[in-house]
């Protein structure tokens, strides 16, 4: 059903901005965007980049690991209570790639991203590798989909004084 909706939007897309191209600029800007929301934990600013219906999934690594899907809205639910409880955290983006379509409509996105983040009692520090589809709604570009795959995740105790 998710991926029927994703299909729609571009289709969407692809009709109602028949003379619009995607740019890699307008891409790389989006992408900046949304590293600049989670660096600053700005939800709402982060989720304004997505279109309502897109399609965010998470797999993460280990026996307690898996794949989660998630709507926007679940999205930003983790993503601001995670938020509530961490006392400091860095997220860094390197190696961003974008490849844009043939017909110029959509595009993809690909980076690493790097996190540590200090909770009480616990560090952890994760490597991913991101990929964003994006796509012109309406002639603006929008992530249409998200695919965070977690290569390492380390949790490391720290001292309580």
């Amino acid at each position: 059903m998710k991926k029927l909706a994703i299909l729609i939007t571009i289709l969407s897309a692809v009709l109602g901005c028949s003379s619009k191209r995607l740019t890699e600029a307008e891409v790389r800007t989006v992408m900046g965007e949304m590293e600049t929301s989670v660096q600053r934990h700005d939800a709402n600013r982060l989720i304004a980049n997505f279109t309502p219906n897109a399609m965010i999934m998470v797999s993460m690594p280990g026996t307690g690991g898996g794949l989660s899907r998630m709507s926007v809205a679940e999205y930003k639910n983790m993503l601001e209570g995670l938020w509530k409880v961490q006392l400091q955290s860095t997220y860094e983006v390197s190696k961003r790639e974008v490849a844009l379509s043939a017909n110029g409509r959509s595009a993809t996105a690909r980076d690493v991203a790097k996190e540590v983040v200090l909770l009480p009692g616990e560090r952890m520090e994760s490597l991913s590798k991101q990929k964003a589809e994006i796509a012109l709604v309406d002639g603006v570009p929008r992530i249409i989909s998200l695919t965070a795959e977690v290569e390492s995740l380390v949790a490391t105790p720290t001292s309580r004084n």
